[in-house]
This record gives structure tokens, C-alpha cells and sequence, in this order.
């Protein structure tokens, strides 16, 4: 007869007796669980066959006393502490309950019983996993384990998986699982897995050799879990995702070799140019740098840029370079001095004077504004009567005149302008031109002493007396000042917030930055260049509020 178990006052745990022993238990599910396998192995046994059995009846009395200290009153109790019975002897390596009776056991002894199973030994299953197959998936061992259960039965029991109990299914189960377990297999839903191992110098030794071959230029996440697979395991898999340990030395690697350790946009990028020079001092430096002449005019050699700002310019990458002139104080600073924050490949025949032809083409920072004086430069829009044209220049996006000089004599200036006007379309410089007669446009006249007429075409939005302030307005540009000199009176005009003309450069920079100024034709005209500028008052104020808080 089993003691049924006391509970304490607070309900929070209880007391059971075991080989005549009262032991405390919490009152919860794990509690009453191992309250029932200690009582369990307290039963005693008997020898049958050499097989250990175990009284069912005793071993479903201990399940019921903890399950129902009270009594069992239900058919649905009754069948809930049988079938815990059962998992809790499958779990303790017992079968399924037999009748044994004499000769195996005394007349006295007759009854139900469950054998004790010979425990699975651990070497079979060892053996097993060892000869588990490579995932092409993931750098890992797999096993199914309905596969090692089946021959795990077939061991213990001579019978397949399908034929076992559930209770057998259970104790096989449980069995290999903790085996597995000691010798470092998981489990998932379908198998067991264990990590291949990794050769970490040779994770190093492709990772850098990549690196190096890269040459300072950004790497696909994808090159490099390829290349640190290949090192550590020999082969790749289709999961780009990496083993924490190996991330880790991948990680290691990339800082080691001047890269980013975490990807950024799907590549791992070099760390950007290391620049000890204060702000003022790379202003004087850049400044103290002579210009070359190129065909598109002045420009600023690369290696001369790096040489002045960094120690060790002929290790920067053309990658690192466009990175510095994009993200860092350099970058501002030419675009102040009036220069890109790009560079472009020349020839040597590009050059002026022209470099010899064994040279290798050079990498240069032009000029924003690149304004062409040619003195040549005809229009005919008129049939047989062609005009001078100091300066063109063209809004290609709305088909737009911004600014137009024509010189020539009157009667084919006058034929042009016409020709202009006709509200037809034109084509200057290879650019679609048309005009809806005058109203967008002002027309200044002047004769010449030669007995030539000059007439200026220009844009109301490029005029400050025509300007509309609501809409955006061009800001011409000689390219001989880093801001146009108009830029600060036309945007004023345009805000009702006011603005400070010592705020200009600051408006400026924010302002391109914001794409609220642009710049047309990428910045090429003949005698000018232009700008254009929204005059979005939300975001202006949005920059002069910015500029407030940081006391700019």
C-alpha cells in the first residue's frame, strides 16, 4: 500500500514517502514528475528469466497516489494515471506490462509486470551518428532520427520503430537523445546534427587573400561566407548564414585587414581614411594646391588631394578616395573651393598641355562649374543667317531657355529671336529648346559700336526685378565665386523667414545637401553655368532652425 502524499498549508509543496523516507517535493508538474520516478525505483523487484521486473499494479498505485492523493473517483483519471504509469516506466527503461506467472515466478508472485530492457549502449549509437551524412544545406552533420531509432530498436527490442509501443518508442527515444547530447548532437524536428569542425587558419588565409585581391574595395557578404567556408570546411553550402565561432573569426579577419566587421547594404566595406588634420589645416592645404589644366578646365589632381590630407596616400583604395571626398570635412571643403566631390578618369591627351601618350590615365577633381568661352560658337535658327553666342545656357529638363546672347547683325539676331518665339520647337547644341513666345522670358537689347545688335534672353526666374518668389529661380554662374553672388538676395526674397547674408555659406551647403539647390547641365555652359533652387519654405526654415541649434 502506497501513502498518498501531504500537502502543506501554502500549497506550494508536498511530502512523500520513499523507502519509508518523507522527502519534499515542489507541488508542480516537475515536483510530482520526479516524485513519481523516485517512487518508482523504491518499489521492489523481482528476478524472472534473468529479467528485472517491476509490479505494475505497485507502479501504477505510486502514479495514482501523486496524481490523485485523494482517490481515483473517474474513468478519466484512472486511464490519465495508467498512461502516465506507462511513460514513466518506459522512461525508467520497463516494457510493456506482461502476465508472468509459474514457472517464471512463484504461484504467490503471479500478476502483471514490466521487464527492465537492457539499457541502449552508447557506443552502438556513437557508432551510428558517426556515419551520419554532410548537409548541403548547412555545415553540419544530419542524421534522421527515425532512422537511428529504428536500428536502435531492432537493437534493444528485435523489432523495427513502427512495431514498438509507444512506451518503448519513448524510452529508445529518450535514450538516444541523452547519448546524443553528450557527444555534442542537437535535434530538430527531423534530425540529429552536430557542427563540422573548423579550420580557422585556413578561415584567415582565404578571407585575407580575398581582402588582398579587393585591394581596398568593398567585398559581397556572399564572397566572403563562400571564401569562409571554403577555409574552414573545404566546400560551401547554400545557407550564407555563418556559426557564431566562425562570424567571429570572419569578423576578426576583416578588422585585421582594415574592413568594416559588420556588412553594411550586402558588402563588407573598408574602413574609411584615418584624417589627423583639423578642419582649418586641411583648408590651407587644399587651398595650397595647384590646379592643372584639363580640356574641361581647372582641376585638382587626386594623389595631390591625398597627399595633402592623409600619411600614407598610395595605400588609399580609389574606393576609400571617393568615400573621403563624399562623407568627410575634405569633401565640404572642395565643393566650398567650387569643386566636385567626384572624380573622373582622364587620358593624357586630355590634359593642357597635353601629357605624353605612354602616360596612364590619371584620376582628377574637376571643377563644378565648367564654363566654355568659345568665341566661334555660332546659332542659326534662322535659315543662312547665324549669330554669335557668348553664352548659352539651357534647361534640358523643361526644354527651357535660361540665359542666350546673340551678336550679330540686326537682321539675324532680329530673325532668330523670332525663330525663337514662334512658339515652335528648337534645337540648340543638341538640346529640344521651346518657348511659349515671351511670357516666361525677358529681352534686353543693346547696339553695338560695330553696327551689331546684342540681345540677352533671360529667364524672369534667373531676374531678381522679375522673379517670381514662389517658384524656383536659376541662379547664373561664371564659375569665378563658390557661391553665385545672387544666391543670397533671391533666396531672401523668397522666405518669409529671415535670413542673415553671413548665413549664405551655411545655406548653401545645407541647401545642396537637401537637393533644395541643384545644379543643370552637370554644371557645363558657355559663358555660364546655372543653378536651380526650390524656394520649399517648410524646408528652408527646417535648415535655419537646424542651423539655430547648432549655432551655425
Amino acid at each position: 500500500m502506497t501513502d498518498s502524499p501531504t500537502l502543506s498549508a501554502d500549497r506550494k509543496t508536498f511530502t512523500f514517502s520513499v523507502n519509508g523516507r518523507q522527502q519534499l517535493y515542489t507541488n508542480d508538474k516537475e515536483g510530482k514528475r520526479q516524485a513519481i520516478l523516485d517512487g518508482l525505483n523504491a518499489i521492489p523487484t523481482i528476478t524472472a528469466a534473468e529479467d528485472t521486473c517491476l509490479p505494475d499494479d505497485a507502479a501504477l498505485q505510486v502514479v495514482a497516489a501523486v496524481l490523485y492523493p485523494d482517490g481515483i473517483e473517474t474513468e478519466k483519471a484512472y486511464d490519465l494515471a495508467r498512461r502516465t504509469a506507462e511513460k514513466a516506466c518506459a522512461h525508467l527503461g520497463y516494457g510493456e506490462a506482461v502476465q508472468l506467472g509459474p514457472p517464471l515466478v512463484p504461484f504467490a508472485q503471479r500478476g502483471s509486470y514490466r521487464r527492465k530492457r537492457p539499457p541502449l549502449d552508447p557506443r552502438f549509437v556513437l557508432d551510428e551518428l558517426e556515419l551520419a551524412g554532410t548537409s548541403s544545406t548547412y555545415p553540419r552533420q544530419e542524421m534522421i532520427h527515425t532512422v537511428l531509432w529504428n536500428k536502435a530498436g531492432i537493437e534493444v527490442y528485435g523489432k523495427r520503430w513502427r512495431d514498438l509501443s509507444p512506451a518503448e518508442q519513448q524510452s529508445i527515444e529518450a535514450q538516444v537523445d541523452e547519448i546524443a547530447q553528450q557527444a555534442g548532437w542537437s535535434r530538430n524536428d527531423n534530425s540529429y546534427f552536430r557542427p563540422l569542425p573548423v579550420d580557422e587558419a585556413a578561415v584567415r588565409s582565404r578571407i585575407g587573400e580575398l581582402l588582398r585581391q579587393a585591394k581596398g574595395h568593398p567585398v559581397s557578404v556572399g564572397s566572403v561566407v563562400y571564401q569562409a567556408q571554403l577555409g574552414a570546411y573545404g566546400r560551401g553550402f547554400y545557407a550564407n548564414e555563418l556559426a557564431p565561432a566562425l562570424q567571429t573569426i570572419v569578423a576578426q579577419t576583416l578588422q585585421a585587414n582594415n574592413y568594416r566587421p559588420a556588412p553594411e547594404e550586402g558588402e563588407y566595406r573598408p574602413l574609411p581614411v584615418t584624417i589627423t588634420e583639423t578642419e582649418a589645416g586641411i583648408r590651407e592645404k587644399l587651398a595650397g594646391i595647384s590646379p592643372v589644366m584639363t580640356q574641361f578646365g581647372p582641376a585638382l589632381m587626386l594623389r595631390d588631394v591625398l597627399e595633402s590630407v592623409t600619411e600614407d596616400n598610395w595605400n588609399v583604395s580609389t574606393w576609400q578616395a571617393e568615400q573621403l571626398l563624399k562623407d568627410s570635412p575634405v569633401g565640404q571643403l572642395l565643393r566650398q573651393m567650387g569643386y566636385q566631390t567626384e572624380t573622373a578618369w582622364l587620358q593624357p591627351y586630355q590634359f593642357r598641355p597635353q601629357k605624353p601618350d605612354h602616360d596612364d590615365a590619371r584620376q582628377v577633381i574637376l571643377k563644378e562649374v565648367r564654363i566654355s568661352s568659345d568665341p566661334d560658337r555660332k546659332l542659326s535658327l534662322a535659315r543662312g543667317l547665324p549669330v554669335y553666342t557668348p553664352a548659352v545656357v539651357l534647361d534640358s529638363d523643361n526644354d527651357n531657355i535660361v540665359y542666350l546672347e546673340m551678336v550679330g547683325h540686326k537682321q539675324a539676331v532680329r530673325a532668330n529671336w523670332a525663330a525663337l518665339a514662334a512658339k515652335k520647337v528648337r534645337w540648340i547644341g543638341g538640346q529640344r529648346v521651346y518657348l511659349d513666345g515671351m511670357k516666361e522670358h525677358v529681352l534686353v537689347r543693346a547696339s553695338l559700336p560695330c553696327g551689331w545688335v546684342d540681345y540677352i534672353l533671360i529667364h524672369k526666374q534667373a531676374s531678381i526685378r522679375e522673379m517670381n518668389p514662389e517658384a524656383p529661380f536659376f541662379l547664373l554662374d561664371d564659375g569665378r565665386q563658390p557661391i553665385p553672388p545672387l544666391f543670397y538676395p533671391m533666396l531672401n526674397n523668397c522666405l518669409a523667414v529671415p535670413v542673415l547674408a553671413e548665413w549664405a555659406g551655411y545655406l548653401w551647403e545645407n541647401g545642396r545637401a537637401r537637393r533644395l539647390i541643384t545644379l543643370l547641365n552637370k554644371g557645363e555652359g558657355q559663358g555660364y553655368a546655372a543653378w536651380r533652387v526650390l524656394p520649399a519654405p517648410d524646408e528652408w526654415q527646417k535648415v535655419v532652425q537646424d542651423g539655430l541649434k547648432s549655432n551655425k
